[in-house]
């Protein structure tokens, strides 16, 4: 929901200041591909079709990334808002083939604050929100463990991106949307 609610407002924002605004929806494949527009009516088209989605299926980020970046002829910015849970390798590779076709990629890294904060006490259910699996876990053996992989994945992604010129913007469901639209403005003033 963060995520489709960020990506309504950036598209809002991007039609006022005059930018037409595609949407590429993704899991193990390509599922929604709206090319830019900057009407009313192409708005509501993309505001309907972010209130569609539904979390779901397992995603192949890298295969929908290459397979966009040879498929958007024109040069432009490329706006992610993803969670990138896939082969870290693979995602870093396609991020950079949008930047060897030139495009400007602003990558928003969005977690659940959960994620970042693991604020768990008590035995706990984790539920895989792609497959279903389940796992029981007490939290304070794994707490430092899971702390320092989640860091070292966020990091990965950091250095990677500013070394091929990608703008990195790490969020969770905590931080404020206008927040978020406010780092967006500002970045978007150095990339112009």
């Amino acid at each position: 929901e963060y995520g489709c609610f960020l990506a309504a407002c950036l598209a809002y924002l991007l039609m006022r200041l005059q930018d037409p605004v595609g949407l590429v929806t993704f899991d193990e494949e390509v599922r929604t591909f709206i090319p830019p527009g900057s009407t009313t009516v192409h708005l509501n088209l993309l505001l309907r079709e972010l209130e569609k989605l539904k979390p779901g299926r397992t995603t192949n980020v890298s295969s929908s990334f290459h397979h966009l970046a040879e498929h958007i002829k024109r040069r432009g910015l490329i706006i992610i808002i993803s969670d990138l849970y896939d082969d870290q390798r693979e995602v870093l590779r396609s991020l950079r083939h949008f930047r060897y076709k030139k495009h400007e990629v602003m990558l928003f890294h969005v977690f659940d604050q959960a994620e970042l904060e693991f604020p768990f006490r008590r035995l706990t259910d984790f539920v895989d929100m792609e497959t279903n699996e389940r796992i029981q876990i007490d939290p304070k053996y794994i707490r430092k463990e899971y702390t320092s992989l989640v860091q070292k994945f966020i990091d990965v992604y950091k250095q990677d991106c500013s070394a091929s010129q990608v703008e990195y913007i790490q969020t969770h469901t905590g931080v404020p949307y206008d927040f978020m639209l406010s780092r967006y403005l500002a970045t978007r003033q150095r990339l112009v």
